[in-house]
């Protein structure tokens, strides 16, 4: 088996340097190219639901590592919801937006999440 070398002159899948990720680029396996701000603003401003499935697609973070992403339950990251309940997982009802269940759509997958906000920014000027 033949490996593919670097300029470093290690197997490439393996040399840090040139498998470096910057602040600036999106995490390896991220569908496209947000930050959670800008994530949470598009929800709130829609007032759609997304899964953590979703966010974290877009993010390149696997699911289960969403809650510790979003930080403390508010009221605005209450949109980024369990794909199996439609609810965020641990909120109180005081912690829930009062308009979640305003609407019955969820976004389910990173690439509708990264074209909806896509077309949203697109549409606002953001």
């Amino acid at each position: 088996m033949t490996t593919t070398r670097c300029i470093h002159g290690i197997d490439s899948r393996f040399c840090a340097v040139c498998n470096r990720t910057s602040k600036a680029s999106p995490p390896r396996g991220a569908v496209g190219s947000a930050t959670l701000a800008e994530i949470l603003e598009f929800l709130n401003a829609e007032q759609i639901r997304a899964t953590y499935g979703a966010v974290g697609g877009l993010l390149g973070v696997i699911p289960r590592a969403m809650g510790a992403q979003l930080g403390p339950h508010t009221v605005e990251r209450s949109w980024i919801v369990s794909a199996e309940t439609g609810f965020p997982t641990d909120y109180s009802r005081d912690e829930m937006h009062p308009s979640l269940l305003r609407r019955d759509e969820i976004i389910g997958s990173g690439i509708e999440l990264v074209m909806r906000l896509s077309a949203w920014k697109t549409k606002d000027g953001q």
